[in-house]
């Protein structure tokens, strides 16, 4: 007898006049042959082994930062592995872009910008008639707020010079405002980490190794919200009504929702409004011309509030050992450089905190970087990313990369405790800089106000200069290691170079070259006080470089004199 075999095809079906974020192509990208073009999701693996898609290719930063955001969290959504052995796999044979594509289109329903119903990351219940109406530049993020504006303080960030932006710049605003929704007044809700949270990313070759190599397995991204919350709305706020927040109490936390929605937060009520024309308009943001544009949009307080539990992936995280509490890392100004290392590569533990970086970083060097040692050694990096927020206001945007080096395993623990000497020794020595740069410039008893940007810019100049050195003793580090050669003299070279940095930033801050409009005698002896801080001899120099075990231990004698023994 034979049998009846009934086969059900799903099939997106779209109203053509929609913009669809899984059909339409509207994400800006670089491949290989140098190509710049607009791309679907699926196309970053479009002709992968012939001109593989290499980086975003947006007009902003901010942009770029949250749009690879927005893949990850596609990948994670739609087609995460079921093992590690799986992962492995696709990282060196990605899937098809005709795969990708049947992947993502199961979720295309959700991931319209317009059209009537519920659209990508906008509220489903806000009215054209509700909220306030807000011109399209308040979208982003470093834009002048009401305030400034009534005040007519907008210096810097003119009022009126973004007025019409293109559907995929739209796009790329909302997603960016979401994901690092700030503080904007009374109820205005911020984003599932905070106002600008710090985001941080392993970096491949190509844009596929990047996204991939920041999605975990389906059963280890499973501990991170509620996994048996599967309906749209759990993983796409915007499928159902919003869970507003006017009442205390009304918070959204991990166990609420899927822990998808952790790329997909919606914290604040936003509705955009389209417009089209009979002619192209050139956007403001990116200069295509479409016919199809915004102008305005409206909004609401009191979206989601996102409290309690949420642990982002992407984000290191720092926790108050007597608090039991973590909180997500912030950039700060200054910029990101090696002095980051610790708490965004390694883990850090100080007297009453930890840092530690985030999963997928965590993942990475503690399990995956050793399988893939041997593909070509592929030169895998850090990328560091966020803005510095003071409440509503963008103070800076802030990136940086790190080089992530390959250690055996049985390696990694003497590596990481002599990196983390290093770095803490170039704080010190920073420290002293800051500490004596002051003692030349005034007296103790004088009653000067000194402005904290201008010790910021030297601590930034101590960080920056030194940087190449820093990556340089990296490398050294690692043949020693490797070679089972000493690394005592690699410290002593470090803090050599450390204090020459010192006191060329000492020289130029001090004026000690231009003696005649200082106190000379202040000036030599605060120089003197340097060189005996950042000296080899100095008793939390050899504790902080662990130069105790040397040949020939070093001691500390009193009037700073020297003596081997």
């Amino acid at each position: 007898m034979g049998r009846l075999f009934f086969y059900i095809f799903i099939v997106y079906v779209r109203d053509d006049c929609m913009f669809n974020l899984i059909i339409d192509p509207w994400i800006p990208v670089i491949k290989k042959s140098g190509e710049r073009k607009l791309t679907t999701p699926a196309g970053l693996v479009d002709r992968y082994a012939e001109d593989p898609v290499l980086a975003l290719d947006s007009s902003r930063p901010d942009f770029n930062g949250a749009l690879v955001q927005f893949l990850i969290g596609l990948v994670q959504t739609t087609c995460p592995p079921a093992n590690e052995s799986e992962w492995r796999k696709k990282f060196s044979k990605p899937p098809t872009m005709d795969e990708l594509q049947s992947a993502f289109e199961h979720y295309a329903h959700a991931f319209n910008l317009d059209g009537d119903g519920s659209r990508f990351m906008q509220d489903l219940d806000l009215s054209e008639k509700e909220g306030e109406l807000n011109q399209i530049d308040h979208l982003l993020m470093e834009m002048p707020g009401t305030q400034t504006l009534d005040k007519n303080t907008d210096h810097f960030l003119k009022r009126d010079t973004v007025k019409q932006i293109c559907l995929p710049c739209c796009a790329m605003a909302l997603l960016t405002l979401q994901t690092n929704a700030p503080s904007g007044g009374r109820g205005h809700r911020t984003s599932i980490r905070g106002g600008g949270p710090l985001t941080t990313l392993v970096m491949g070759r190509t844009l596929w190794e990047t996204v991939w190599l920041n999605v975990l397995t389906a059963g280890e991204f499973s501990r991170y919200g509620n996994a048996t919350k599967n309906a749209d709305s759990d993983r796409f706020p915007w499928m159902g009504s919003t869970r507003t927040s006017e009442k205390i109490g009304k918070d959204t936390t991990s166990q609420h929702v899927n822990p998808v929605q952790m790329f997909w937060g919606m914290p604040r009520r936003i509705r955009l409004e389209f417009e089209s024309g009979t002619k192209n308009i050139s956007c403001d943001l990116c200069e295509r011309s479409q016919s199809h544009y915004v102008t305005k949009y409206h909004d609401k307080s009191y979206g989601i509030n996102y409290k309690g539990g949420w642990h982002h992936t992407l984000t290191p995280y720092s926790t108050n050992e007597t608090k039991g509490e973590s909180l997500p890392k912030h950039a700060q100004a200054g910029g990101i450089s090696y002095r980051n290392w610790l708490g965004l590569v390694q883990n850090n533990v100080e007297k009453n905190s930890r840092n530690e970086p985030a999963v997928v970083v965590h993942t990475f060097r503690q399990e995956r970087q050793e399988d893939l040692s041997g593909i070509n050694e592929i030169p895998f990096r850090l990328w560091a990313f966020g803005y510095d927020m003071d409440n509503m206001k963008a103070c800076g945007w802030y990136e940086g990369t790190m080089p992530l080096n390959h250690l055996a395993t049985d390696l990694k623990p003497a590596y990481e405790i002599a990196v983390s000497q290093m770095i803490k020794t170039a704080s010190l020595i920073a420290y002293n800089v800051r500490t004596c740069i002051k003692k030349a410039l005034f007296s103790k008893d004088a009653n000067i106000s000194v402005e904290k940007s201008f010790f910021d810019s030297i601590d930034s100049q101590f960080w920056q200069d030194t940087e190449h050195e820093f990556y340089q003793t990296l490398n050294d580090l690692k043949t020693a290691l490797q070679t089972k050669q000493p690394v005592q003299d690699l410290k002593l070279s470090w803090l050599k170079k450390l204090s020459k940095e010192g006191e060329i930033l000492f020289d130029r801050y001090s004026q000690s070259s231009l003696i005649s409009v200082g106190d000379p005698k202040r000036i030599s002896l605060a120089r003197k006080d340097f060189r005996n801080f950042s000296s080899p001899y100095n008793k939390k120099i050899i504790e902080l470089l662990d130069l105790t075990n040397s040949e020939k231990p070093l001691q500390i004698q009193s009037g700073n004199k020297k003596k081997e023994t």
